[in-house]
C-alpha cells in the first residue's frame, strides 16, 4: 500500500487530534494558507515515498496552536506531521513585509552581484518572500522525511519511532543527536537542489543570479532556526519579545539552533563547490550574504532590537 488517508488512521487510533481546516467556518486567507502547506507537504511526500519506496505514508495536520514539525512510525505507518500553528505562525513570521530592504544585502559584494539582487527583486515572476518560504518548507519537510529513512533502517528493535521539532520536550541521546545533524544535511542539500531548479526555470541566467538564489536559500534555513533561537516562532506579535535559547551540548535530542546553523551552513558550502564548482563559491561570501539578508529581515521583523550585531 502506498498512501494511506488520515482519516483511515484516525478511525484505527494510529494517529490523534487531526485538524481538519476544511470542516471550520474561518477566514479566506487562513484556508489559502493551510491549503498551500497541505499541498505543498502532500506533493513532496508523495515524490519521495515514490522515488524511495516508502510504503504505508500518511501526511496530516495534528490539533496544536505551536509551531512544530514530526516524523512518527506507528504499528508500520510512516506518518509526517505539522501542528495547525505551523503554517499560521510561519507564514506571518516570512510575510512579505519583512523583505522590503533585501535588496540591500547586494551592497559589499562586487557590481555583478550587486545587479543580480536587484534584477531578482525587479523581476515580476520571482518573489523574494515566496521563495524563502518554499526553502523554508521544503527544508523541514526533508528533515522530517529524513527521519522517515532513519526510522526504517534502524537497526533499534523498536516498532513506533516519534521525532519533532519541539526539541525542549525531550532528552539527550547520542543516536538522536546524530539523527538531527543527519536530517538537517540532507534537509539543506534538497534545498541546494531546489534552488538550482529555481534558477534554472528563470528566462534569463546568470551565475550571479544563481548565487544569489543561493544565498538567500541559505539565508532561509537560517532565519527559520534563528526564529526559535530568538523564542519568536510561537508569538503572534504585533510586538514581539526576544528570549534567546541558553546554549548547551548536552541537554536535548536536537542540537542547539546556533550549532544546527553551523552544519546547515557548513554541508550546504561543501554540496554547493562539489555539484558547482563552476560557482567557485567562496565560504565568507556565503557567510556574509546570509548573515546580512538574516539582519536586514530581523531589523524588518523586531525593529525595536538589533538582534543580530
Amino acid at each position: 500500500m502506498g498512501f494511506v488517508s488520515k482519516e483511515l488512521l484516525a478511525k484505527h487510533n494510529v494517529i490523534e487530534d487531526v485538524f481538519d481546516y476544511k470542516d471550520l467556518d474561518i477566514d479566506e486567507k487562513i484556508l489559502k494558507i493551510y491549503s498551500y502547506f497541505e499541498n505543498s507537504f502532500l506533493e513532496l511526500y508523495g515524490s519521495y515515498a515514490d522515488l524511495f519506496k516508502i510504503k504505508d505514508y500518511c501526511f496530516y495536520i495534528k490539533d496544536n496552536n505551536k509551531c512544530n514539525a514530526f516524523a512518527l512510525t506507528r504499528k508500520g505507518y510512516n506518518i509526517i506531521g505539522i501542528t495547525n500553528g505551523y503554517p499560521i505562525l510561519l507564514s506571518q513570521k516570512l510575510d512579505e513585509k519583512y523583505f522590503r530592504s533585501i535588496v540591500l544585502a547586494g551592497i559589499g559584494n562586487d557590481e555583478p552581484l550587486q545587479k543580480a539582487y536587484i534584477d531578482l527583486y525587479e523581476d515580476r515572476e520571482f518573489v523574494f518572500d515566496k521563495f524563502i518560504l518554499d526553502c523554508s518548507i521544503k527544508f523541514t519537510f526533508n528533515h522530517e522525511f529524513q527521519h522517515i529513512m532513519q526510522f526504517s533502517s534502524s537497526k533499534l528493535k523498536r516498532n513506533d519511532f516519534l521525532l519533532q521539532e519541539n526539541w525542549a520536550e525531550d532528552n539527550f541521546d547520542i543516536k538522536l543527536h546524530a539523527w538531527e545533524f543527519d536530517a538537517d544535511r540532507m534537509a539543506s542539500y534538497e534545498v541546494l537542489k531546489y534552488v538550482f531548479r529555481t534558477h534554472a526555470n528563470f528566462k534569463v541566467k546568470s551565475d550571479e543570479k544563481l548565487k544569489c538564489l543561493l544565498y538567500v536559500g541559505c539565508a532561509s534555513m537560517i532565519i527559520t532556526n534563528c526564529l526559535f533561537y530568538f523564542g519568536v516562532m510561537n508569538q503572534l506579535g504585533p510586538q514581539l519579545s526576544v528570549r534567546k535559547l541558553e546554549f548547551y551540548e548536552k541537554k536535548f535530542s536536537h542540537p542547539h539552533p546556533l550549532v544546527r546553523c553551523i552544519n546547515i551552513m557548513e554541508y550546504y558550502f561543501d554540496s554547493i563547490t562539489t555539484d558547482l564548482p563552476r560557482l567557485k563559491m567562496d565560504s565568507q561570501e556565503l557567510l556574509n550574504n546570509t548573515l546580512v539578508i538574516t539582519k536586514l529581515y530581523f531589523n524588518m521583523l523586531i525593529p525595536t532590537q538589533n538582534v543580530i550585531t
